[in-house]
């Protein structure tokens, strides 16, 4: 657990634990084994841990849920509706501490956007911390680090890789009617999720013998089986080693292709994080159910593809997704699939409210899902996911 969130929480009175270590929760029901039943539950992060969490201690039976998140980008912050409405997103926050009220179990929180204030939240018995798996590498010293821990990390503009800042354009895409032209900033990130100024494919630029296995998409069983293939292609030779000149090229021609997909862009260009946050709160773009936002989704989840298919590429991958200039058939098959699960989870919120009661994502209409390798379609359940047991069987008891 992150050690900033446990000195905030040393006076809680409740349960404290890692989303990894759920057995570790004490039970309170009949039979000893259902540790929330009844529970008013903290989960700190919206990512996919934070959101299964959620639905599960509804299923077993948890009074009410509340998920803290800093940026409010995780899938959970994405439900459109949760079962019985008992689950309550608070958004843009940080869990700061205990109140001292005597309680033990009063939690404050820090409002990281004025728009959104975020209340005390009263009586919490068990706090979860959904906060992923973020690589530690600080055993290592910082010249041999993949990317900078320091503020003192570098910056570049479109003049060094070839461009220049006021004719360059970025490729028009769902955004150009509402921001038109955004001229990049003079300062430009070098680091995103995608692209490291230390490292190059997950190999340290300055020693290519150091090699990294982690992950940063939204794919991270997959994205890790990759990288493994693409240390190991380096390791037998099946994989040329780049030289330091050719890896600093193909970091800068990817840093500007990255400029071309708006998510990454509004993390490295200053400009063009201003210009995005000025779109009005009625756009498309802050409402999920829109058809537009819906449509969206193929364009926005494009660009993390195309930089795994080339990963793929590089490390002779038993699957082909295409490579960093366009999908292939798998990849825009995938592209497709993604985009549906993304628009069930949003479109839950146009439901009726008696479907809304016990629809989940996992009960959307399964025929757009198969088999990358097989072609064998996904089934659908055997009841309402809130109704079957562990074994995907209808629970008799409900």
């Amino acid at each position: 657990m992150p050690a900033e969130i446990v000195e905030k929480l040393g006076g809680f009175k409740g349960q404290l634990v890692h989303s990894s270590a759920m057995d570790e929760l004490t039970g309170s029901s009949p039979d000893g084994k259902n540790a929330v039943e009844g529970k008013r539950i903290l989960l700190i992060g919206d990512s996919y841990s934070g959101e299964d969490l959620a639905l599960q201690c509804i299923k077993l039976g948890a009074e009410r849920i509340f998920v803290t998140t800093r940026s409010a980008s995780g899938s959970a912050s994405y439900v459109g509706s949760w079962p019985e409405d008992r689950v309550e997103i608070l958004k843009f926050s940080n869990v700061s501490g205990v109140k001292d009220d005597g309680t033990g179990k009063t939690l404050v929180f820090d409002s990281l956007n004025e728009k959104y204030p975020v209340p005390d939240v009263e009586d919490i018995s068990i706090i979860i911390c959904c906060t992923g798996y973020i690589p530690n590498l600080h055993m290592l010293e910082e010249k041999l680090q993949p990317w900078k821990e320091s503020e003192d990390c570098g910056e570049w503009c479109m003049e060094d890789v070839g461009e220049n800042t006021n004719t360059w354009r970025m490729k028009e895409n769902s955004l150009t009617p509402i921001l038109g032209h955004v001229e990049p900033s003079t300062e430009l990130e070098s680091n995103t999720d995608y692209v490291v100024e230390n490292s190059y494919r997950r190999l340290l630029i300055s020693n290519p013998n150091m090699m990294f296995i982690y992950e940063v998409t939204h794919y991270p069983l997959l994205e890790i089986d990759v990288i493994a293939w693409l240390c190991l292609a380096y390791i037998t030779g099946e994989r040329a080693i780049p030289t330091k000149t050719q890896m600093l090229e193909e970091n800068a021609r990817e840093l500007l292709e990255s400029m071309q997909d708006y998510e990454v862009r509004y993390y490295i260009d200053e400009n063009f994080k201003e210009a995005v946050d000025k779109i009005p709160e009625d756009h498309w773009i802050n409402d999920t159910t829109s058809v537009e936002f819906t449509n969206s989704l193929i364009e926005w989840n494009s660009y993390v593809l195309r930089v795994l298919a080339g990963y793929m590429r590089d490390a002779i991958y038993p699957l082909n997704f295409g490579d960093m200039d366009g999908l292939n058939k798998t990849g825009v098959k995938l592209l497709h699939m993604i985009a549906n699960e993304e628009k069930g989870r949003y479109l839950l919120k146009n439901c009726d409210e008696d479907t809304k009661q016990w629809k989940t994502f996992r009960d959307i209409d399964p025929s757009p899902f198969s088999s990358l390798v097989t072609g064998m379609g996904s089934v659908p359940l055997k009841g309402k996911w809130l109704e079957i047991d562990n074994d995907g069987n209808p629970d008799l008891s409900k």
